[in-house]
């Protein structure tokens, strides 16, 4: 166990700082007196000593102690920061593993027994409960497959190439929007329940007039529905005294004004027009495009597609919907043609009185301009596409049968069960499904005796936690048998520990002064916050959870304890023990019996889920770890710039102590040449009187 490192008083620091400061005086008064005895050698033996030298010893003797004590600052910051960093890291290791013990779903494992694979698959999730299940399938959820006439190819001609329509509708029309049987619509009751955006169609009669609206395919729920025809009522009625409501399962429409309101209905029912490539369908009697002359006079905002050959190559496409005017068709028509033919830009499309023109300014041949309210040709390949586009719950698929007349086929295909049944019914005598192949019906499942209708063969609402997957019919009960597999419980408890040991340890060994640990050993030795974290750990483990079990309410109780080093292990006989004979308080004292509870909630969530609030507040971006570093990081900014401010004033006075000196040099030197003219003098004088 380490000792915590008891903290300076103010004045023990201060002593340290004068006496650090006189260190610093004495160093520099040793070096300048050094310095200076080298100035008066040199000075006694003649000019020639080395001023650069002289200047730059002077100058490190004065910054080397100033930058010592500030490089020792920058030293202990990084260090602050190194230390927290590992902390943070080991305590984010810690965190994930007590996430992994906090909600109750993280112990509900189950293995998972079938005598009869063969007929359905289970899967379990983690909200599966021990337990054994009869399951007997009497009938699989099917889709309702209906087939054509057969046709010599998918381009043959169906109707003469006139333009003829499909009716899609389901054949439970009327019906409930998922919701419960039996609900109503205006007190009409209705039968199954399809989803809320399957529906295309709603009518209700006000004061006699019959209002046909389209349900947003935005709706999700009955309640959105309502919103939604509520809007577009009062929008076709011009008021706002028409209310649609929902109570229950029922829609109830009412008036403010007492306006009578009968015939509510929702259906399913899809129009889908075909027309013959090229059919012209215009904007004004004798309206043309390049000549060809338009038969009738529907709106612009009517028409869905338009095609054109330009050089021999088909191009169609649909006019934007916004469009007002022959002009605007016309602007749409050339932007969309030049981006169709791979950005060209040598297509136009002009007006001129009720006339359209396509030309092409390189000379391509343009022929068989065309508007139609269809995107899809009278073939049996259009009819096809032009129901596949419609996503209406509905797909079709030509078929190739080999038979030596007539060998293709559309087969149109619907969802599961029986809310998805539909009709599809044609005005061309050319086109029938009249072959059923398959009829739409729910799944049937007996479990446990009960009887369940649903319309999906993958069943997740009648064992809690498991799926069913149905494959077949089953002619007796088979036995799914669920029971509890503690594996990966204890090896999320086992994973708690060694991260629980890791975090105990790098908070020892940074807090340790005499720390081996290399890089984050001894880097926070002496820390008020690393001694809080310590205690704090120390307590989560040690304390009884804030909701314990009647019999399990602490770790120790399922066999985990710490040593004298604060060492955690856990006893696995003790573990096991508790897992089979006390499961309930086991996840209790962990989770409390709750699933995801968010950090901020002030509920009492076990030893795991208490233990990840107090880990996850520690390591917010406010925590005192990360204020602490975020600290010693900016601390270390400022010493960055006393160290720059320190090399500035240093290099200021190694100018001055340069110019100084070599002023003297060049005064000794002119002396030293004064000196040696007069000994010459005297020496002259000297030899007269001598004659030497």
């Amino acid at each position: 166990m380490v000792t915590p490192t008891s903290t300076s008083t103010p004045a023990s620091a201060s002593s340290r700082t004068m006496s650090t400061a006189a260190q610093m005086l004495a160093a520099s008064a040793a070096a300048n007196k050094a310095n200076a005895q080298k100035i008066i050698t040199a000075l006694g033996s003649g000019s020639g000593m080395d001023v650069a030298a002289l200047a730059n010893s002077l100058v490190e003797a004065e910054k080397a102690p100033q930058a010592n004590v500030i490089n020792s600052r920058i030293a202990k910051n990084d260090a602050k920061v190194t230390g927290s960093s590992a902390v943070m890291f080991m305590l984010k290791a810690l965190n994930t593993a007590l996430t992994a013990l906090k909600d109750q779903n993280s112990f509900n494992t189950a293995t998972v027994s079938n005598s009869n694979t063969s007929a359905f698959n289970a899967t379990v999730g983690r909200t599966a409960l021990p337990g054994s299940h009869n399951v007997a399938i009497t009938a699989l959820a099917t889709a309702q497959r209906n087939l054509s006439a057969g046709y010599a190819s998918p381009t043959s001609a169906l109707n003469g190439s006139a333009p003829f329509s499909l009716q899609l509708a389901s054949t439970n029309a009327g019906v409930a929007v998922g919701t419960p049987a039996g609900a109503s619509i205006g007190g009409v009751a209705f039968g199954t329940q399809p989803d809320v955006a399957d529906f295309k169609n709603f009518s209700v009669s006000v004061d006699g007039v019959t209002r046909n609206l389209t349900p947003a395919p935005a709706t999700a729920t009955l309640a959105d529905l309502a919103a939604n025809l509520q809007a577009q009522l009062r929008a076709l009625d011009g008021n706002t005294d028409l209310s649609v409501t929902v109570s229950g399962s029922t829609l109830a429409l009412s008036s403010a004004s007492s306006k009578v309101i009968s015939n509510p209905s929702l259906s399913l029912s899809t129009t889908i027009v075909l027309n013959a490539s090229g059919a012209n369908e215009g904007t004004a009697s004798g309206s043309s495009i390049n000549g060809v002359a338009f038969a009738t006079t529907p709106g612009i905002n009517d028409f869905s597609a338009f095609n054109v050959t330009v050089g021999g190559k088909f191009i169609v496409f649909r006019p934007a919907p916004a469009t007002a005017t022959l002009a605007d068709l016309a602007a749409n028509l050339q932007a969309q043609l030049r981006a169709q033919d791979a950005g060209s830009t040598d297509l136009s499309v002009i007006t001129s009185g009720s006339t359209l023109t396509v030309l092409s300014a390189t000379g391509r041949t343009v022929t068989n301009p065309g508007l139609s309210k269809s995107a899809f040709d009278t073939t049996p390949a259009g009819v096809v596409a032009a129901i596949n586009a419609q996503k209406a719950g509905v797909t079709a698929q030509l078929v190739q049968t080999g038979s030596s007349t007539d060998p293709y086929q559309i087969m149109i295909s619907g969802g599961l069960g029986a809310a998805k049944s539909f009709s599809l019914v044609s005005s061309s005598l050319d086109v029938s499904f009249a072959t059923s192949l398959q009829t739409a019906a729910n799944a049937s499942v007996s479990v446990n005796g009960v009887s369940y209708s649903r319309n999906s063969n993958s069943i997740s609402d009648i064992i809690s936690g498991v799926m069913l997957d149905l494959k077949t019919t089953t002619g007796s009960s088979a036995n799914l048998s669920l029971g509890r597999d503690s594996t990966e419980i204890k090896a999320n408890i086992n994973a708690f520990v060694t991260a629980y040991n890791e975090a105990n340890s790098i908070l020892a060994e940074v807090s340790n002064p005499k720390s081996s640990l290399d890089t984050f050993g001894a880097t926070m030795v002496g820390d008020t916050t690393i001694q809080s974290i310590r205690q704090q750990l120390r307590s989560m483990i040690t304390g009884n959870s804030s909701t314990p079990g009647s019999a399990v309410g602490a770790l120790w109780q399922m066999g985990l304890s710490t040593d004298r080093s604060g060492v955690m292990s856990a006893d696995a006989t003790k573990l096991d023990s508790a897992l089979q004979n006390n499961f309930d308080d086991v996840v209790q004292t962990f989770t409390g019996n709750r699933n995801g509870l968010s950090i901020f909630s002030t509920l009492p969530a076990g030893l795991a889920g208490d233990a990840v609030k107090k880990i996850t507040n520690l390591l917010s971006s406010s925590g005192p770890l990360q204020t602490d570093s975020d600290g010693a990081a900016a601390r270390n900014k400022k010493n960055q710039v006393d160290l720059t401010a320190l090399d500035a004033r240093m290099s200021g006075l190694l100018a001055r102590y340069t110019a100084q000196f070599a002023a003297m040099d060049s005064l000794v030197g002119r002396i030293k040449g004064q000196q040696s003219g007069l000994k010459s003098s005297f020496d002259g004088m000297m030899s007269i009187y001598t004659n030497k």
